[in-house]
């Protein structure tokens, strides 16, 4: 396989097709440990690209499975519920005596190998793509269904057909619509960060509730809290608007509730009010550092510090006395790594840390 694949443009289409050149490549029978090597270094580019691969395999195995369970069946018939492998549908010992052939391989030998080998990979890649709107394949892992969920610690990111990335914080619960008109993402609970592909004829919308952020091509946070949000973007620009616009949308005066954010801007809502921090990346970086597995704070209350470590956690820190609540808490700190955080506490504050069954309580000392 030629290098040059490495530097395709690649889109979701360029992606899908690179995939189908390396699958092509492989069952040629000329097979390399070189290019066993090539393939494993695009596989480890993205996560696009192994899923792509995946999603190609899988449609080949369907392929091979359902000309398994069709053994026999005359052409033109639909056996009835429960009677695949009935042997009405089983071939005669007269028809046994010829090796069968499938249909692909019977095209085949009016096409040159390498056009048939094509064609093979082509016809598999169809017929992988009808099964996943079947019931059967409601069943198989990755490419079963659209929603997505973390559980409490859990971060995960998902790669989506049209070459967009979400990334999954702890204890987030997504739905995923991708459609001709519309990239529709519903946040059902949680945190999730958007690396959005660029698609002006299909918007990219994540709704919560009434409110929906809508994008085109750009990278933002939208951490749902009950039917508010807090959005923070990093590049791009992002709009807040009403879920369906109706004259209770509208704000005294003639004014919306339509917000426009660019990148460094921090937007948190409170049922139709909107309060915006515009030129705050430093911030938006420090609202994102969990990302990267960590929490930051800076001069943050303690309680809002506890709060933040209690999402990340199924061990739940409780504040006891009110007097602590205000302590100013600074620094980086995984957020997995609760017992580090208590330490760090009884050491620079005058607070007791008493374990208390599943919850770790604070007093003052």
């Amino acid at each position: 396989m030629s290098s040059s694949m490495d530097s395709e443009a690649m889109g979701a289409d360029g992606i899908e097709a690179a995939a189908a050149r390396w699958f092509w490549q492989r069952d040629r029978g000329d097979w390399t440990t070189s290019d066993q090597v090539l393939l494993d270094e695009w596989l480890a580019q993205s996560t696009a690209h192994r899923v792509a691969w995946l999603r190609l395999k899988a449609g080949w195995n369907q392929a091979a499975r359902m000309r398994a369970l069709g053994a026999g069946v005359p052409s033109g018939v639909i056996p009835e519920p429960g009677a695949w492998g009935d042997k009405r549908f089983l071939r005669s010992r007269a028809m046994s005596e010829a090796p069968p052939v499938s249909p692909l391989r019977s095209a085949a030998r009016e096409l040159p190998p390498r056009r048939w080998k094509i064609t093979r990979l082509a016809a598999a890649a169809s017929v992988g793509a009808l099964l996943l709107t079947g019931a059967y394949l409601a069943h198989v892992g990755f490419l079963s269904g659209d929603r997505y969920a973390t559980p409490v610690g859990g971060l995960d990111t998902v790669p989506l057909a049209d070459g967009s990335q979400v990334t999954l914080n702890t204890d987030t619960r997504i739905r995923v619509e991708l459609s001709d008109r519309e990239r529709r993402i519903e946040l059902d609970k949680g945190e999730a960060f958007f690396d959005v592909a660029k698609d002006p004829a299909r918007p990219f919308v994540v709704y919560v509730n009434e409110k929906r952020v809508v994008a085109v091509g750009t990278k933002f946070a939208v951490r749902r809290d009950g039917d508010d949000i807090r959005v923070a973007v990093t590049e791009g620009k992002v709009l807040i608007d009403r879920a369906e616009r109706s004259p209770a949308s509208a704000r005294p005066g003639g004014a919306t509730t339509d917000v426009l954010l660019g990148a460094g801007s921090i937007a948190q809502t409170a049922k139709a009010d909107v309060l915006v921090r515009r030129d705050s990346r430093p911030e938006a970086e420090q609202l994102l550092s969990w990302r990267s597995g960590y929490l930051m704070f800076e001069a943050t209350p303690l309680a809002a510090a506890v709060a933040e470590f209690n999402r990340y956690n199924t061990r739940k820190i409780v504040i006891r006395d009110a007097s602590i609540t205000n302590f100013p808490i600074g620094g980086n700190f995984r957020s997995g790594n609760i017992d580090a955080f208590l330490w760090l506490l009884e050491a620079g504050f005058p607070i007791d840390v008493q374990h208390d069954g599943e919850n770790i309580v604070l007093a003052a000392r």
